[in-house]
């Protein structure tokens, strides 16, 4: 063992040489400071607060999640107790999405601090839906972002604060959105990238007759979400955009039920779309839409999830959708280093496409035991892990990204890149 003595304080040479030394020394051994970590799962159609409904659960699927940022987007929205009513125009229901106050406080339990409200499915109780949401997420402090009371609220971005760095997220929404659901200057609503086709003009909700045109976005909604993408990428360390998108070349019901290859690419409009927004300053791309697991593409060193499918998927019966890969997905733990992207790790999940109980016969949209405990996430292992792995792979090698399996896991490997 070495030990100093006072010799060693009387040569003044010899001891700024031995300090400078235990200085280097000490640096080179001094970790570099922790980056962000960053865990985005599929969306969460979720119909219930599930320590209530399925509490059981609520351990196993805490445990999928991990890091600074833990991201999903809620699909559905808020209906208060004795919501709807049909006798009030703006309570009517446009659908059959609607959850219990408990909801988001069951996510946020679960882990998620980070979550997008920007979905087709936001504006099912119309506005009133939008502020029960609005207010649920404001009770928790949960950093969120694409509805508003107006345009400007919707398009602004959520921050969120951690010990390791500051992220934006922005919210948005195309296709399926009822009419009305986009929101105003003076109306709460979506903050929806609107899609025509060239001659047609806008329109919300595509129908087939008009497929066969041109996709063309709403260029003033674009530069709108364009705008705030700059604004964020000025604010904080990393900026994450949502999209939950159903524009597809084809309609999203008959690409769907006839499951047709196009569920399982972007369209064309959506990949330059993306790179547009990465050049504006955005970070991180995550979308979800189609009920599937898309490829994954490396734009500029800032990663496209072009849909990571679903992480909790209450979905009745009657909704007709029953592809064995729609039970499947994955989860992303991306690893930062400063701003620079070192890793991407994916798990592969499964959900349960039975639940406990009986389905409702009569309303397949009623929350009861069944639907409340269908499509809860556990991870995948073995043979499926591989299957569902390799599915993401060969997604993703048309856009020139290897993802690389090992076991149970898949990695994207940033080293050398940044």
């Amino acid at each position: 063992m070495f030990r100093w003595s006072k010799s060693l304080w009387s040569q003044p040479r010899l001891t700024a040489t031995c300090l400078s030394l235990v200085f280097a020394v000490g640096i080179a051994a001094w970790p570099q400071s922790p980056g962000l970590t960053i865990t985005l799962a599929g969306q969460s159609m979720i119909r219930s607060d599930l320590r209530a409904t399925a509490p059981s659960a609520v351990p196993g699927v805490a445990s999928l999640l991990k890091g600074d940022v833990k991201f999903t987007n809620f699909e559905g929205t808020v209906a208060e107790p004795g919501q709807p009513n049909d006798h009030v125009p703006e309570q009517r229901p446009n659908g059959g999405w609607l959850a219990p106050p408990g909801t988001l406080d069951s996510l946020q339990t679960i882990g998620f601090n980070l979550v997008s409200l920007s979905n087709n499915h936001a504006w099912d109780l119309r506005a009133v839906g939008i502020q029960n949401t609005l207010k649920e997420a404001g009770r928790l402090k949960l950093v969120h972002a694409g509805i508003g009371n107006t345009l400007n609220e919707a398009v602004s971005p959520g921050y969120l604060h951690t010990p390791n760095g500051t992220v934006a997220l922005i919210g948005i929404a195309s296709g399926e959105v009822a009419p009305g659901g986009a929101a105003t200057l003076t109306r709460p609503g979506v903050d929806e990238l609107r899609v025509d086709q060239g001659s047609l003009g806008n329109v919300i909700g595509l129908t087939s007759d008009r497929y066969g045109l041109p996709l063309k976005r709403n260029e003033q909604d674009a530069e709108r979400i364009l705008q705030s993408i700059r604004n964020a990428h000025k604010q904080a360390d990393l900026v994450i955009v949502y999209q939950h998108n159903h524009i597809f070349e084809k309609p999203f019901g008959t690409i769907m039920s006839e499951e047709l290859p196009e569920r399982l690419v972007p369209a064309p409009w959506i990949k330059e779309w993306t790179h547009e927004e990465v050049d504006a300053g955005a970070d991180i791309i995550v979308m979800h839409g189609a009920p599937l697991v898309h490829g994954v593409e490396i734009y500029h060193d800032r990663p496209i999830f072009y849909d990571l499918g679903n992480f909790i998927f209450n979905l009745p019966l009657t909704s007709g959708l029953d592809e064995p890969i729609i039970w499947e997905s994955v989860v992303a733990h991306l690893n930062y280093q400063g701003k620079n992207l070192r890793s991407i790790m994916f798990q592969p999940i499964f959900l349960n496409k039975i639940g406990e109980g009986q389905p409702d016969a009569h309303d397949g949209h009623t929350n009861n035991l069944f639907l409340d405990t269908r499509g809860l996430p556990k991870p995948a292992t073995g043979d499926q892990a591989h299957y569902i792995l390799e599915r993401l792979a060969d997604a993703s090698r048309p856009f020139g990204t290897t993802v690389e399996v090992k076991g149970d896991t898949a990695v994207i490997d940033f080293k050398g890149r940044n």
